[in-house]
């Protein structure tokens, strides 16, 4: 699995952990989540006072806004913007987005008008392995005041805008300066194209069933690429 897979493979693994094992998705969330946190809070990251998430209303930005409340209950200043459509929201994202705002968390909805995010460290939570379109606004928008900020740049997953299968920038797409990538490394981030969007790469393990229950199910999924 060293050589990377596809989004179709990873949804696969998803599904079966879900439904077969029985980890359900918001505890997988939750773990996701811990394991990025705690990276950053040992990592280089780890000294920083202030932090802006920011988070579409996919699963992506599920992960972020757990992330953002982990971080908050350890202390630090956190921000939380909210990209999209929250009626459209998977049903992951409206329980953390729930669970943020009982705790309190700092809130705001992005709009074009929403000036370069100013923080320490920002952390992209937009987009997950299942963009396969351009992106389009107000995403589009938050991308480039991501890009623009001054603060250390934290992709969640995948950078978003970038392809997790072929590498390549679906229209527009963050340039992060450290990529934290669930579970498994994405076939797209060994191509020269995704290098400039990714900067350093780390795979944070979240407790997925062992290779060896998984090997029938990447060869499956594999034949059908």
């Amino acid at each position: 699995m060293n050589e990377g897979l596809a989004s179709q493979t990873i949804k696969a693994i998803d599904t079966y952990t879900i439904n077969e094992v029985g980890i359900p998705s918001l505890v997988l969330m939750e773990r996701a989540a811990l394991a990025i946190t705690e990276e950053l809070l040992r990592s280089e990251s780890g000294s920083a006072a202030s932090f802006a998430v920011i988070c579409g209303t996919g699963n992506n930005g599920g992960d972020g806004l757990a992330i953002g409340r982990i971080l908050h209950q350890a202390g630090k200043t956190v921000d939380i913007y909210l990209v999209g459509n929250v009626e459209k929201a998977s049903d992951e994202c409206r329980k953390q987005l729930r669970i943020a705002k009982n705790l309190g968390l700092s809130i705001e909805f992005f709009d074009e008008s929403t000036e370069a995010f100013h923080a320490d460290v920002v952390l992209d939570a937009l987009f997950g392995i299942g963009l396969d379109r351009d992106v389009e606004e107000p995403h589009k928008t938050a991308i480039e005041r991501i890009n623009r900020s001054h603060g250390q740049i934290v992709a969640v997953d995948v950078p978003s805008g970038l392809s997790a299968d072929t590498g390549g920038a679906l229209g527009t797409a963050v340039k992060a300066d450290t990529t934290l990538t669930i579970g498994f490394m994405k076939k797209g981030f060994s191509t020269k194209e995704a290098k400039p969007y990714i900067g350093k790469l780390k795979v944070m393990a979240i407790g997925y069933p062992d290779s060896s229950l998984l090997k029938d199910i990447i060869k499956k999924e594999q034949a059908n690429d």
